[in-house]
């Protein structure tokens, strides 16, 4: 559980784990130089369970090498990335050992979007139809073709960390995630790479997590940047895992296109203020295949929603 000033969440995160009665799992909770309460109130919870482990380092690492350092820190055998933010549900530690007996070497499950007190409004599926839960073959490319196919959000393609469960031992350092380091996405080349390297991959059709809205440090720097962080993330992973097959690559921009609908740059263009980085993203829209028309109201379309935007008072916007 990487973290960085999430001292008023992350008591929620830890107390969903420990009250699941699972006394032999570890709670691994690496700070990144939090100036909040963070500190206080992982050792307040420490003090009555030794399983949980607090380690501290002066600054932020960023995503990627948070990630890696929190791994290398914990003890057992698998692993879950759980963001501070984010919690278990009730039954879910059970669920995935179970699963974990079967011999499966990664898990991904689904989730449930909640309001920013964790309160659930929807289940959400990274899969389309009603799946189930199955296992897939990363090895077979066809099998990754179909799935990419099914998908309906980046999820699918590991890119929210807190349903995702692999084999501590199997979690290596290709030469894919090292090209990916720096683009918060160098764990999915990791994790593609246990299912590519032979390892059992199983997708659960479950909800397990409990996520909450409105909490995405990755927006910290607007919606642009966010939206950016996953055009250059995810053109980056479709380079690095799919060298020379035009069809997976293409595959994955097409779920970028889901994940982010044209409409939604209308909003973020709105936003925008950096001439240069919305350049850099009009670029990355037309290398994913964005409709050309679409990308050439979205400019227009923000300069008159920006207007309007001003001509509503501040206290009257949404959220």
């Amino acid at each position: 559980m990487p973290t960085h000033n999430y001292g008023r969440y992350i008591g929620a995160a830890i107390r969903s784990i420990l009250n699941q009665g699972v006394p032999e799992c570890e709670v691994i909770v690496l700070d990144g130089g939090s100036t909040d309460d963070t500190a206080q109130v992982v050792a307040g919870m420490a003090a009555s369970h030794p399983n949980v482990k607090y380690f501290h380092q002066p600054d932020r690492g960023g995503i990627d090498a948070d990630l890696e350092r929190s791994v290398e820190l914990a003890a057992g055998d698998y692993c879950w990335l759980l963001s501070a933010d984010d919690a278990l549900r009730e039954g879910a530690l059970d669920r995935m050992l179970r699963e974990i007996e079967q011999g499966y070497d990664l898990l991904l499950c689904n989730r449930v979007w909640c309001d920013a007190d964790l309160r659930p409004i929807k289940n959400e599926s990274w899969l389309g139809g009603d799946p189930g839960d199955r296992e897939l073959n990363l090895a077979d490319r066809h099998e990754v073709a179909a799935y990419l196919s099914d998908a309906r959000s980046l999820g699918a393609l590991f890119s929210f960390m807190s349903c995702i469960v692999f084999r501590r031992a199997a979690w290596g350092c290709s030469a894919s995630a090292r090209s990916l380091r720096g683009t918060n996405y160098a764990h999915v080349a990791r994790l593609f790479a246990i299912g590519s390297r032979g390892g059992r991959f199983r997708y659960l059709a479950d909800p397990l997590v409990l996520c909450r809205g409105g909490a995405d440090s990755f927006r910290a720097g607007g919606l642009p940047s966010r939206l950016l962080i996953d055009l250059q993330g995810y053109q980056a992973i479709a380079d690095a895992l799919f060298p020379g097959d035009d069809t997976l690559r293409r595959a994955v921009k097409s779920l970028v296109r889901k994940e982010h609908p044209w409409h939604r740059w209308v909003r973020a263009r709105s936003e925008a203020c950096d001439v240069g980085q919305w350049k850099r993203i009009e670029q990355l829209l037309d290398e994913f295949e964005y409709d050309p028309a679409a990308i050439r109201l979205i400019d227009p379309a923000g300069r008159i929603l920006r207007c309007l935007l001003r001509l509503v008072p501040a206290h009257s916007r949404a959220p």
